[in-house]
């Protein structure tokens, strides 16, 4: 009797401290990525603004970031490891390295009755937005993930690249003669072409659709509004949702900058970024039970701050015009951010990511 009251005791106490090291389950997850945003480039954000909101973490870490098949990333296998927990090879898009489909953590979030946005610079058909819904074997089948887009269900989409979803005769480049913006309202999407009409919209329980240029968005430094301003929209209305809402938005040019070794685009695109980070933490300090993640899929340029002052000016360099394997910066805030500290390799962040949405999911291989 003795031996089987001290058998249960201890099995009770185990269980409570299991419980007790178990994080808690945030009601909202952002995840934010800057796509080739490596430590330099958060370094010049911050070395430059005294405020910079990614001074306000309170867990930082990094990310290795090599994909399946090699040593440095595309985008495609850095957001699918991200979004979906495993490695795959580059060029994969939400599939994994023999080509056989992934669940992203938007899947597994709609079975939770979660809500799902996207807001980012480049086209929404791009590698980084594409690994949350869509799966192929090459990032370049776009018309493709633009189909897969459109029945995904992610009830708010903002960015750009509508030339993907209209045919030849009328400003797209689609061959096949399919405009597929006529699908939206069957799907239950409102839909909204240019940023003012976006804005002027009330949240409403419809789905949203703002494809708002033909192909990327302007760099930050030619738009009228932000990234954050985007992001604001987004939050606005998914943050309804009683189940809670999953949220992506990346900062897609930085990489540009980055591939084209231009200074300036860089720290403007950081400088956009940073304002949709700003809007992200001021919602999760609001909300209370939000967990906010920045990190990036990989660096671009491998550059780095030359010379400068403290006043902010600064000169940057370039090593190249490609990716680089350079551990990136993790941050995080809110239910369940202590998980993301220290290093990791890609893929274990989006395991993270997931198993905060199901703690029972399991995952068989990296």
């Amino acid at each position: 009797m003795y031996k089987k009251s001290l058998i249960v005791f201890i099995i009770s106490f185990i269980s409570i401290q299991l419980f007790a090291e178990t994080p808690n389950q945030p009601k909202n997850i952002i995840i934010m990525i800057g796509d080739g945003m490596g430590v330099n480039y958060v370094s010049t954000e911050v070395l430059r603004n005294p405020k910079s909101p990614f001074r306000e973490f309170s867990y930082s870490g990094f990310s290795i970031t090599c994909s399946a098949d090699k040593l440095i990333t595309d985008s495609a296998a850095g957001a699918t490891a991200l979004l979906a927990g495993y490695r795959t090879k580059n060029g994969f898009v939400g599939a994994d390295s023999l080509g056989v489909p992934l669940k992203s953590i938007l899947e597994y979030s709609q079975e939770k009755n979660f809500k799902s946005g996207i807001v980012v610079t480049c086209g929404l058909t791009h590698a980084t937005p594409a690994a949350l819904y869509a799966n192929v074997k090459s990032r370049k089948e776009e018309f493709d993930i633009a189909d897969q887009l459109i029945i995904s269900n992610v009830d708010l989409f903002i960015g750009g690249g509508r030339k993907f979803f209209l045919p030849i005769e009328i400003n797209g480049i689609r061959e096949d003669g399919i405009n597929l913006l006529n699908e939206l309202s069957k799907h239950g999407y409102s839909y909204y072409d240019e940023y003012t009409t976006l804005k002027a919209s009330s949240p409403k329980e419809s789905k949203v659709a703002g494809i708002i240029e033909i192909d990327a968005l302007p760099p930050a430094s030619k738009r009228d509004y932000s990234l954050g301003d985007l992001t604001k929209i987004a939050i606005d209305n998914l943050k309804k949702n009683e189940s809670g809402f999953i949220l992506l938005v990346e900062g897609s040019q930085i990489d540009w900058a980055g591939h084209d070794n231009k200074a300036d685009y860089a720290i403007s695109e950081m400088d956009d970024f940073a304002k949709a980070v700003k809007v992200c933490l001021d919602f999760a300090k609001e909300d209370k039970n939000t967990l906010v993640l920045v990190t990036a899929d990989h660096e671009t340029g491998g550059m780095s701050i030359k010379k400068g002052s403290l006043d902010g000016t600064m000169e940057l360099a370039f090593t190249n015009t490609g990716h680089t394997a350079e551990m990136v910066p993790v941050f995080s805030e809110g239910p369940g951010a202590e998980l993301f500290k220290g290093i990791n390799d890609n893929y274990e962040i989006g395991r993270r990511l997931i198993r905060l949405v199901n703690p029972e999911i399991q995952f068989d291989k990296k």
